[in-house]
Parts: structure tokens; C-alpha cells; sequence
């Protein structure tokens, strides 16, 4: 978006960014900044569940590690299913 459009249009691109949008700002032509929401993690996951796309989660804290694929005697699919069904 060329400074000048945000200049002009400055509180229609602040409410299209709190919304979630990223807005590249270009002086000649050439890209000087970014405008980007300050938690855009959380506003599209809110997004993703409103359009239920997503479930939110259901746990707090840090996500556990899967398995690593290649240690040996590692049932992948195994431990994921364990995992779903302690969900359920």
C-alpha cells in the first residue's frame, strides 16, 4: 500500500489490521514497513474457531512433545491415538 492511500485511508487500514490483516507499506514503489496485528497468532485462531475451521483448545500451558519418529520402537500412530482418546 503506497504511503500516501495510508495517509489518506489511515483508520480504514488500523481497523483492517486489528481484524488480523498484514499491510506492507511501500514509499516509490519499494516496501519500507509492515503493519501487523499485535497478536495475530490469537486473532486467527479466533478466526479459524468462528468459522469452525478449528476447535479451540481445551488445555493451558505448554504442549507436550511428540515422540520422535525415528527413535526406534517408537509407535507414532500408536502414541497419537493414546493421546486423542485421553481427550475424548
Amino acid at each position: 500500500m503506497p504511503l500516501r492511500e495510508l495517509n489518506q485511508h489511515t483508520s480504514t487500514v488500523i481497523d483492517a489490521v486489528a481484524r488480523g490483516a498484514s499491510v506492507v507499506i511501500t514509499r516509490g514503489g519499494q516496501p519500507v514497513a509492515r503493519l501487523v496485528p499485535m497478536h495475530p497468532t490469537a486473532l486467527f485462531l479466533d478466526r479459524l474457531v468462528a468459522a469452525r475451521r478449528a476447535t479451540a483448545p481445551t488445555i493451558r500451558g505448554p504442549v507436550p512433545s511428540p515422540p520422535v519418529g525415528s527413535d526406534d520402537g517408537v509407535d507414532v500412530a500408536g502414541a497419537l491415538s493414546e493421546d486423542r482418546a485421553g481427550e475424548r
